[in-house]
């Protein structure tokens, strides 16, 4: 094979391996983000669900309801805004009756992705309990 040819292999093969690298990359950076996307919505749904459990037994404590959800969450690089509400009430208007009114706790959060070509999401996890 003559020197010529053999330089048009390598220049061709080195071409080839930086579009497949490239590729590579971004699939491995998506599933790097799936995974924390998944780890941070669970640990999200886990936080919002203890919250919850402790609205049940102390509704109207909202402070330490937020705080006990919060003490759940693990989020990589980013924080959660945690809310609290009682959407029932019972025929006096008493938003803490119990086993008729509910207790709700939600958490959101901007995730940010390391993947280039997704864009930045937004995680909601809600909890929704009755009052004990």
């Amino acid at each position: 094979m003559p020197q010529a040819e053999r330089n048009n292999q390598r220049g061709q093969t080195t071409v080839e391996f930086a579009l497949v690298v490239g590729l590579l990359l971004i699939l491995l950076f998506g599933i790097i983000d799936f995974s924390r996307l998944m780890f941070a919505y669970a640990t999200m749904s886990n936080g919002v669900r203890e919250g919850a459990r402790y609205g049940v037994i102390h509704p109207g404590q909202d402070a330490q309801i937020i705080q006990r959800a919060r003490a759940m969450m693990v989020l990589i690089g980013g924080t959660a805004t945690v809310e609290v509400s009682y959407p029932k009430t019972d025929a006096q208007g008493n938003r803490y009756c119990s086993h008729k009114c509910t207790v709700v706790v939600t958490a959101r959060s901007d995730f940010d992705v390391w993947t280039p070509l997704i864009p930045r999401l937004e995680l909601v996890a809600q909890a929704t309990m009755h009052i004990e």
